[in-house]
């Protein structure tokens, strides 16, 4: 094989390596577009690993500009953006501490679950059927998550829509699957005197 023929297939794979990486890019920003900054999402998290589901909870995310509400099981969070309550109904326990701003974990900060900045993931489209699409996103850098699997759909209006967020902590999985509700709803806002019998822990 010629050094011609080869360089021009080296061109053709980075050509299609560098088209994937867009249009992994091109999802992501309508993505954000499409969801703007309040809605409402419901929320199956799974908790396992590749061999099998070892827990599965019931939730719903609130966002609303920074400040978010979650509720999950017998836990609910509430965020104004700088701190976050995390609130334990079975131990009736609140522990407050600073929203950590860096995390793209839904669980952790729904606000910047779907940031995928290029200078942060290195992102692909792994599969592709129609309207849906699943990107995979892995860090340029060590956070914690190996890697991150967006399931994403485009909807008969043109909006893009998140179908589930799959986090691989170095094998332990984390699944959620998402379905979105009415943006109407106003964000539920941490209310002191609604837990003043709860112990408190804080972290500021």
């Amino acid at each position: 094989m010629s050094n011609k023929i080869i360089l021009t297939f080296v061109g053709l794979v980075l050509s299609v390596a560098t088209l994937s990486a867009q249009s992994a890019d091109v999802w992501i920003e309508a993505l954000n577009k499409s969801l703007g900054t309040r809605y409402t999402m419901g929320a199956v998290v799974e908790v396992g690993s590749d061999e099998g589901i070892a827990e599965e909870l019931n939730g719903i995310f609130m966002v609303d500009g920074d400040g978010y509400y979650l509720s999950l099981g017998l836990m609910e969070v509430y965020s104004d953006g700088k701190l976050r309550y995390e609130v334990n109904n079975e131990r009736k326990e609140v522990t407050i501490d600073r929203v950590d701003l860096t995390s793209h974990d839904i669980l952790t900060n729904p606000t910047n679950a779907f940031s995928f900045a290029t200078e942060e993931f290195h992102s692909d489209i792994v599969a592709e059927n129609g309207g849906e699409v699943v990107i995979s996103l892995v860090p340029r850098e060590d956070i914690g998550i190996t890697d991150i699997e967006l399931t994403l759909r485009r909807d008969a209006t043109g909006a893009v829509r998140p179908l589930a967020v799959r986090y691989n902590y170095d094998g332990d999985i984390v699944r959620v699957l998402l379905s979105m509700k009415s943006a109407d709803a106003e964000l539920r806002r941490w209310d002191k005197s609604a837990y003043r019998a709860y112990d408190v822990v804080s972290f500021l």
